[in-house]
């Protein structure tokens, strides 16, 4: 240990030893003190740069925001849209915890009177069992009550039920009627749905679903937002819709007369 952080030395006149610090020590203890110097340097960085701490008081456990309050109050004076609300944060991406019971409370109360939005949800529970138990046919009804009313997403959904006979009985023609009409709406999931469907159907089977489209009568409900929506919808649908890819119209009529004088 002594050679180590002492050299040994001796005086060539009275022979007197004595040590010093050796190099070995001396190149150690330059090395820690630079390391020690760089560490006080980027610690004295970051706690210059890290921004003042926010003292904030402890969350209380199942705080409700007044925004969420007023919501569930208005939801309990039995305005459907406001139910609609509430039901729409018990779900994921809501404000509350994912609560599909609370959900399907909220929902069944707006869509007993009539809301669209409501309904569609309501199946989609029903479907899915969430907060229910799972069951089709009820989940049908309820999204084709939506559908009738002009909502596009229901509609599209309605279609593919119909296509899949999933609640439902099974019926290409109705499935290309309902995802035609969320097609008129703009909704784009529907056309590739509604392509799909054609590529399973005759040509006038195709041409009788689009009959079918063009003298389709929304239910209008009572309510004026979904009135409003209803009103919109009709306006959307388009009296020519597309035609199928594979063929052309005068194939297609020429079929269609065949079938007819058959």
């Amino acid at each position: 240990m002594n050679h180590i952080l002492y050299a040994p030395y001796r005086c060539r006149d009275c022979k007197h030893r004595f040590f010093k610090f050796s190099k070995t020590f001396k190149l150690s203890l330059t090395a820690i003190l630079g390391l020690l110097a760089c560490v006080g340097f980027f610690a004295t960085i970051y706690l210059l740069s890290k921004p003042d701490s926010i003292i904030a008081a402890p969350p209380i456990a199942h705080e409700i925001k007044p925004s969420r309050t007023f919501v569930l109050e208005k939801a309990k004076q039995g305005r459907a849209d406001d139910q609609y609300a509430a039901g729409l944060m018990y779900l994921p991406g809501g404000d509350f915890t994912v609560n599909y019971q609370e959900a399907l409370k909220w929902f069944d109360l707006a869509a007993k009177q009539g809301h669209a939005g409501a309904e569609f949800n309501l199946g989609l529970l029903y479907q899915n069992g969430h907060g229910v138990l799972q069951d089709f046919t009820a989940a049908a009804q309820w999204i084709e009550k939506a559908a009738h009313k002009g909502y596009p997403e229901a509609q599209h959904h309605l279609g593919k039920l119909y296509k899949t006979g999933e609640g439902v009985q099974r019926d290409l023609t109705q499935a290309y009627v309902w995802f035609n009409l969320a097609s008129a709406q703009g909704y784009q999931p529907s056309i590739s749905g509604r392509n799909n469907v054609a590529n399973l159907m005759s040509a006038a089977e195709v041409l009788k679903a689009q009959t079918l489209s063009r003298n389709f009568k929304l239910t209008l409900p009572n309510r004026g937002e979904d009135k409003k929506l209803a009103d919109n919808v009709e306006k959307h649908i388009q009296k020519d819709t597309p035609e199928r890819s594979a063929k052309q119209p005068s194939q297609l009529d020429n079929e269609f007369n065949k079938n007819v004088s058959k």
